[in-house]
């Protein structure tokens, strides 16, 4: 098995970070929070990249939404995110092949298909633990990625995958895509231009009722 850091390193071959991008996080609140560890290529890809979304296709989540600064993107915290997946778990039932509850999955990822991302956590080692999908128009729903975060990614981008393990398929072989921390997506939206294309945003300062 790849080391967590050669795992990275492939992804940010295919996904350069930008400077500046790094998210601080208390890991010892997060441990204390949720009661368990984090994979190690988690708290990596936070330090390399931090929280935000990958060409408004997919959104990397914060870790626990009360440790973030006050403007940060509470709607699409971990425990919100978690929340979600649990309720669909709770709803209309687990994986087949999975004899756990609701509360053995944890989220870091939602796409723009509203698909939710996450780890199925039964193995007390964090480092194994495998990538789950709840993917909304897939059959059947759950779907298990005997991978980590960050090689999920990078098998998204690379179609490492049979099929691709979204709804939207947008990042679906993406040979460049285009990561944007969440405190720079707002920066560049707020400026009047889109994150991800550099383009003017033709909707700025409009108001709607």
């Amino acid at each position: 098995m790849p080391s967590q850091g050669t795992v990275l390193a492939a992804l940010t071959a295919v996904m350069p970070p930008h400077d500046g991008a790094d998210e601080q996080v208390d890991w010892d609140a997060i441990r204390r929070a949720w009661g368990v560890g984090f994979p190690s290529d988690y708290i990596a890809f936070m330090s390399t990249y931090g929280a935000g979304g990958i060409d408004k296709a997919l959104g990397i989540v914060t870790p626990e939404a009360s440790t973030q600064p006050a403007d940060s993107p509470d709607l699409e915290g971990m425990a919100a995110e978690t929340a979600n997946m649990r309720h669909m778990w709770e709803s209309e039932g687990g994986p087949d092949e999975v004899d756990a509850g609701p509360d053995s999955v944890v989220a870091w990822g939602v796409s723009c298909g509203a698909d939710i991302l996450g780890w199925l956590t039964v193995d007390h080692d964090p480092n194994k633990w495998p990538v789950i999908v709840w993917e909304r128009h897939g059959w059947p729903h759950w779907k298990i990625y005997d991978c980590g975060m960050a090689e999920f990614l990078r098998r998204l981008f690379t179609k490492g995958f049979d099929e691709c393990p979204l709804s939207d398929a947008s990042l679906w072989g993406e040979p460049s895509p285009h990561f944007v921390h969440w405190r720079e997506e707002r920066r560049r939206w707020e400026s009047g231009v889109d994150p991800y294309t550099g383009e003017p945003d033709p909707y700025f300062g409009m108001k709607f009722d």
